[in-house]
C-alpha cells in the first residue's frame, strides 16, 4: 500500500474517532468522508497537563472562531512550543483569559506576546482578563506589568515586534461576586464568574458565539461548584479540569485546590452540559480513566472524554 493510503486511512480513522465523542467538523455520508462547514467554535487543546513535568504542556487553550484562532485561554509552560507545532496563526488573538496565576497556567504569557509580535505589520492591542489579587497573588493588571511595564522583566517587548498596548481587566474573586460580562463584540459574548483554587484567586469563563457555548472551569474546589453550574448552564461543552481521583485515593491536601471525579460528574449533570472534556490531568488521574470515567458517570450521562496537547474540538449541539 502507498504511504498516501496508509496517511488517508489513518485521517478517516481519527475524523470517526472524532465525530463518536464530540460531533467532528467532518461528517460521514454514504460511506464517504466529507467536509462540513466550519464550526462557529473550535477549541485547540495547547496543554493539558498540569504542574509537574511528565510529557504535556501546561494548561493553555486556542478557540477560534469561524475557524479563525481568536482567543487565548491560559499559556501554561509548552504552549509556545504548541503553537508554532501547529502552526497556528495568531494575527487576530487579541483577547486572553487567565484562569489564575500559576505557573503552570501562565507561565508562557510573555512567551505567547513575543510570538504575537514578531509575525504583525500592524499594531496590537490586547485585552487581558484575570482575577484580582489576594494574598500572596498579585492582581492579573499587576502581573502583566511586572512582565512587560516600563520596568518589567520583559519592557523590551512591547516594541520589539509590533508596538503592543495592554487592556488589563481585574475580575472579582469573592465567590458571592455575581456572573458577569466581559466582552460583547459582534456576536462573540464572553461571561465569566469567580472561583475557589484554595489561597489563589481564580476564575471561569463562558464563551458564546453563533449560539455554541464553551466553557472553562480552570482550576476549581468543590466549594465554587454551584458558581459553575450557573456559568456552565447548558452549555455545549464544558472543559474541567481533572487533577485528582475521588477521596481518599489523592493526598488530602489536594481537595482544596481541585475537585474530584464525582462531583465534576454532578457539575455536569446539574449544568445540562451537552459534553464533557477533562484537562488538566495528573498521572495518578491518567492512569485510572477508567475508574475516573465511571465515577462521572455516576451522575453524568453525555460524552466524556479526556483532552490531550494538539486536541482539536468543534464545539456543535
Amino acid at each position: 500500500m502507498k504511504l498516501s493510503g496508509i496517511v488517508s486511512i489513518a485521517t478517516l480513522l481519527i475524523c470517526f474517532s472524532s465525530c463518536a465523542i464530540f460531533g467532528s467538523a467532518q461528517t460521514a455520508v454514504h460511506g464517504k468522508t466529507v467536509k462540513s462547514a466550519t464550526p462557529a467554535i473550535e477549541v485547540i487543546v495547547l496543554g493539558s497537563g498540569g504542574p509537574r513535568a511528565f510529557g504535556r504542556a501546561g494548561s493553555s487553550y486556542v478557540v477560534l472562531l469561524d475557524g479563525t484562532p481568536r482567543i487565548l485561554v491560559d499559556a501554561g509552560p509548552g504552549a509556545f512550543v504548541r503553537i508554532g507545532e501547529l502552526q497556528l496563526d495568531l494575527s487576530q488573538v487579541d483577547t486572553v483569559l487567565l484562569t489564575h496565576l500559576h505557573i503552570d497556567h501562565s507561565s508562557d504569557l510573555p512567551a505567547f506576546f513575543n510570538a504575537r509580535g514578531l509575525t504583525s505589520d500592524s499594531a496590537i492591542t490586547y485585552k487581558i482578563f484575570g482575577p484580582g489579587a489576594s494574598g500572596q497573588f498579585a492582581k492579573t493588571s499587576d502581573f502583566v506589568n511586572l512582565l512587560i511595564g516600563n520596568h518589567g522583566a520583559f519592557a523590551y517587548q512591547k516594541s520589539f515586534g509590533a508596538d503592543e498596548t495592554f487592556d488589563v481587566h481585574d475580575l472579582a474573586i469573592q465567590l458571592d461576586s455575581a456572573q458577569t460580562k466581559i466582552v460583547d463584540d459582534h456576536g462573540l459574548l464572553i461571561e465569566e464568574i469567580a472561583t475557589h483554587h484554595d489561597d489563589c484567586p481564580s476564575v471561569a469563563y463562558r464563551i458564546t458565539y453563533k449560539s455554541r457555548v464553551v466553557v472553562f472551569s480552570g482550576d476549581m474546589d468543590a466549594s465554587a461548584l454551584p458558581n459553575l453550574v450557573k456559568l456552565a448552564k447548558n452549555t455545549d461543552l464544558l472543559i474541567f479540569h481533572c487533577a485528582v481521583l475521588d477521596p481518599p485515593a489523592s493526598p488530602s491536601q489536594l481537595y482544596a485546590l481541585h475537585t474530584p471525579p464525582n462531583k465534576i460528574g454532578e457539575a455536569a449533570r446539574d449544568s445540562g452540559a451537552k459534553s464533557l472534556l477533562l484537562s488538566h490531568l495528573a498521572p495518578d488521574v491518567l492512569s485510572q480513566k477508567a475508574a475516573v470515567r465511571a465515577s462521572v458517570r455516576r451522575s453524568y450521562q453525555g460524552p466524556v472524554s479526556f483532552a490531550t496537547d494538539r486536541l482539536k474540538v468543534p464545539v456543535v449541539e
